[in-house]
């Protein structure tokens, strides 16, 4: 097993993941942060604040990105495209 930590990326802060968890690989790592955004999508949803989740960035322990989960992917085929930032976006900010 190996750690992992899920960073949040939001608009205009970012929460770092203190703790991180443990996990086989980085694929179930990754799993875990598209579920994770789903969560807290369906969070938003039900409380009707704003979802200002950006991306989850999957990190090792030594702070390198290993992969980073965009919302617009999470929510593929469940929220339409046009109303997340993708990738390209995120980076015009």
């Amino acid at each position: 097993m190996q750690r992992f930590y899920l960073h949040l990326n939001y608009l205009h802060d970012f929460i770092a993941d203190p703790g991180g968890c443990e996990y086989p690989d980085l694929q179930t790592a990754r799993s875990e942060a598209l579920q994770g955004t789903r969560d807290l999508a369906a969070d938003c949803l039900r409380s009707g604040e704003e979802f200002k989740l950006l991306s989850v960035r999957v990190c090792n322990a030594d702070g390198d990105m290993l992969d980073e989960v965009f919302v617009q992917e999470a929510l593929e085929g469940i929220i339409p495209g046009s109303a997340m930032p993708s990738a390209q976006m995120v980076a015009n900010i």
